[in-house]
């Protein structure tokens, strides 16, 4: 038994005398973690599908046809015609559908049917 207590404490007085080991805390963890996010938000124009894609929580055509990331809210969301959409409010024309087809998109104008097949 003798042997053991002093076989552990040649072991731990090293690691006691040297500062102990290095193990990493849990808020240096965490802050890697939140950076690795960070690193994966697109910049200013660079294309998105969402807000939330964004360095600036802010994707939208700006009127035109593809989807990027805006600086500011002075960049309006709304996009072209014919361009992919959800809702009205992705649309300059406030008016989207699928004009008969299977894909929702900005249409020009309420003379567009909304409908999809």
């Amino acid at each position: 038994m003798k042997r053991q207590s002093l076989f552990l404490a040649l072991l731990v007085l090293p690691l006691l005398a040297c500062g102990g080991m290095d193990v990493p805390s849990e808020e240096t963890t965490s802050e890697v973690e939140v950076g690795s996010v960070e690193s994966q938000l697109q910049p200013n124009w660079a294309s998105c599908s969402g807000d939330m894609d964004c360095q600036s929580n802010r994707c939208g055509c700006n009127g035109g046809t593809t989807r990027v990331c805006l600086p500011s809210s002075a960049y309006p969301k709304q996009c072209a015609n014919w361009t992919a959409c959800s809702n009205d409010s992705h649309c300059t024309s406030n008016w989207c559908g699928c004009n008969g087809g299977q894909v929702m998109v900005c249409l020009p104008n309420t003379s567009y049917p909304k409908y999809c097949t």
